[in-house]
């Protein structure tokens, strides 16, 4: 493993050199704020968005966010000044409070990452707690928005003149020739370090300008591609595998491929008909099962096991059975916070190999740096894995918002709101769903029957 520093290419603005074209300030406007705090607007709209269609407030992201953004802003600067120039030499001499002066030079996005979403994710549980949705739905929605974030940012490193890797040959060669020329200028760096030192095979020269790895445009397009694959593929994994709903009651629904396409680009509503979203959504994310329902209330309290743990289990996978009876393959909340982890460290690691020793997560210390990167993301697979096949049958309780609203016991409500108010909901709920359950038969069978008229007159 190649051992070189950043500090050996002239990458400031005071020694710019020929090649340069763009700049770190324009005026007043300072790029590299503006990437950031745009980064951090998209990224709070998207998780939004996510939080909306989940039909979940939105109001305590805005809390949260007052708070993880200040936490992530601390941890930046710490493991951003933390040996900067050399082990146990912080960025200007600073000393330990020092370390947390996020105005001044020297920012790690590792650092602010895992700081803010330490302090979002005790933040949320807390929140989770008044408004009845799981931490891990807030995670799930907010962690992967993260990406993008990260993605924008990393073009105000590209306009700050940082973030790059190894040579890859000099200027007048045709190293990178088939990038756009404003960013192949812009990586080009002039060297100032030992005489003769090898770095990625090219024998180094004072005073050659030299095309370095755009490891910020690497990373950009890693980080959207991480969102997309996060954030569209992983949630319909368990649907594409699972029995689906009209196979199940092909009575209830009928799919239409070529229907559901048509919607998902604008098409018209077609009376009777459902979409490939709109049937999942009845089937199972809107779905109560008032049997389900009746037959939990009775019996959860009868479940025995030979210790407190075994009888948690077998309590939590006869709820999630309650909340799922036809046994669909859903991925669970969780997973999607796990695959950000996993993701963002995955292509941190790839790329932390091909870093200047002085721009690595921990500067100066690759071992510990590789490692703590290497963990996070393995721990990342191991969250998203602990979320999907143990923490259902463990943590979740009923009237909590999961992959889907989970069911109230007269229990629940009787915690939440006193045991009058309890009989009058439950009486109330339950004659909601009879009345809901009740005019789906009778669709059913008013279809069934046009279904069967039809029949006798083509007969």
């Amino acid at each position: 493993m190649e051992w070189w520093e950043a500090g050996w290419f002239i990458n400031n603005e005071s020694n710019r050199n020929d090649h340069w074209t763009i700049y770190d300030n324009y005026g007043f406007v300072h790029v590299y704020a503006l990437t950031m705090s745009l980064g951090v607007i998209v990224a709070i709209l998207l998780a939004m968005w996510k939080l909306w269609r989940k039909g979940i407030s939105l109001q305590e992201i805005m809390y949260g966010a007052a708070i993880a953004v200040p936490a992530g802003l601390f941890g930046a600067s710490f493991f951003g000044k933390l040996n900067a120039q050399g082990v146990g030499s912080n960025a200007g001499g600073a000393k330990f409070f020092g370390l947390f002066a996020f105005w001044e030079a020297g920012m790690s996005i590792h650092g602010a990452i895992l700081a803010g979403a330490f302090a979002g994710i005790v933040i949320f549980y807390f929140f989770g707690r008044k408004t009845k949705v799981s931490v891990l739905v807030y995670m799930d929605c907010i962690l992967p928005s993260i990406l993008i974030s990260q993605a924008i940012g990393r073009w105000g490193n590209f306009f700050n003149h940082e973030i790059f890797g190894r040579p890859v040959g000099t200027y007048e060669s045709s190293a990178l020739s088939w990038l756009p020329n404003w960013i192949r200028d812009n990586v080009t760096f002039t060297y100032g370090g030992p005489q003769g030192q090898v770095i990625n095979g090219i024998t180094m020269q004072n005073g050659v300008d030299y095309v370095m790895q755009p490891l910020f445009l690497v990373e950009c397009l890693s980080f959207v591609a991480a969102w997309l694959i996060i954030t569209f593929l992983i949630p319909g994994i368990g649907k594409w595998i699972s029995k689906k709903p009209w196979k199940i009651h092909p009575d209830k629904y009928s799919f239409d491929l070529k229907y559901s396409f048509k919607r998902a680009f604008g098409g018209t509503k077609e009376e009777g008909k459902l979409t490939y979203t709109e049937i999942w959504n009845k089937a199972f994310y809107r779905n109560v099962n008032v049997e389900w329902v009746e037959k939990y209330n009775k019996e959860v309290n009868s479940i025995e096991g030979k210790n407190k743990f075994i009888k948690r289990w077998k309590q939590g996978q006869f709820l999630a059975q309650a909340n799922n009876p036809d046994n669909y393959k859903i991925i669970k909340c969780g997973v999607e916070a796990g695959a950000y982890f996993f993701f963002w460290n995955l292509v941190r690691f790839s790329l932390e190999l091909t870093r200047p020793k002085d721009h690595l997560f921990l500067n100066y210390l690759p071992t510990a740096s590789y490692t703590l990167v290497g963990l996070t993301m393995v721990g990342g697979v191991i969250f998203a894995l602990v979320s999907q096949f143990v923490l259902p049958n463990l943590t979740r309780v009923p009237g909590y918002y999961y992959e889907k609203q989970y069911f109230y016991t007269e229990e629940a409500i009787e915690k939440e709101f006193g045991s009058k108010r309890s009989k009058e909901l439950s009486e109330e709920k339950a004659k909601a769903l009879a009345e809901k359950e009740r005019q789906k038969e009778a669709k059913a069978k008013e279809k069934l029957e046009k279904l069967k008229q039809k029949e006798q007159r083509d007969f």
